[in-house]
């Protein structure tokens, strides 16, 4: 007979900072499930046997190494169990522009990591700035803007957080896929939305 009772039964902080990251950056090495998160590996290894997480390898010099990212159960339960909503969007093809994300995020305080705002949050806020303007009279300024993010002509940044000195800061990992309108049209997102902004080439 099949197994239908789910393997972890009972969920506590270290789940919560582990699908909070996975949530925020999209893809998660192991290595950072376990050192940050405190997670063991085989309270990993039973976040995929429930279906709430999936695994990816991606290779380091010349070993492959194993990462993970939030399946759809995995999205549905960070909302039901922790309130976590607009999750970043991961790219699983391409692991190493969300390890670089998820390596930024850890890098943070806990204090400024409560402040990560997803690509997916940033566009609902730009939208918002739009909105702003045009109940300040500057419609044709804020259509504009719709009009060349519909182009993509702007384009929102990975993510923001708020430093400790109360800076927004947006973050983008550049890869070797970016071509320079790609780059500007982050910049020009950034700029319309006053951030601070920090790159990093991956």
């Amino acid at each position: 007979m099949a197994r239908k009772k789910e393997y972890i039964s009972q969920f506590f902080m270290r789940d919560k900072l582990a699908f909070t990251a996975m949530s925020k950056a999209g893809i998660v090495s192991a290595e950072n499930l376990k050192h940050h998160c405190n997670l063991a590996e085989s309270r990993i290894k039973n976040y995929v046997r429930d279906g709430y997480a999936e695994k990816i390898l991606f290779k380091d010099g010349k070993e492959f190494k194993e990462a993970y990212t939030l399946t759809s159960k995995g999205r549905e339960l960070a909302e039901r169990q922790w309130n976590l909503r607009e999750h970043y969007h991961a790219q699983t093809r391409s692991p190493y522009h969300d390890l670089a994300l998820s390596d930024k995020y850890f890098s943070l305080s806990e204090q400024v990591r409560e402040t990560w705002k997803t690509e997916t949050q940033v566009r609902i806020e730009f939208m918002d700035k739009l909105e702003e303007l045009r109940q300040q009279g500057h419609r044709d300024q804020a259509n504009e803007y719709f009009d060349m993010m519909k182009q993509g002509l702007i384009s929102m940044p990975d993510n923001v957080y708020t430093t400790e000195t109360g800076v927004e800061m947006a973050y983008e990992v550049i890869t070797d896929n970016y071509g320079r309108q790609e780059m500007l049209a982050k910049e020009i997102a950034v700029s319309i939305m006053e951030y601070g902004y920090e790159t990093v080439r991956i």
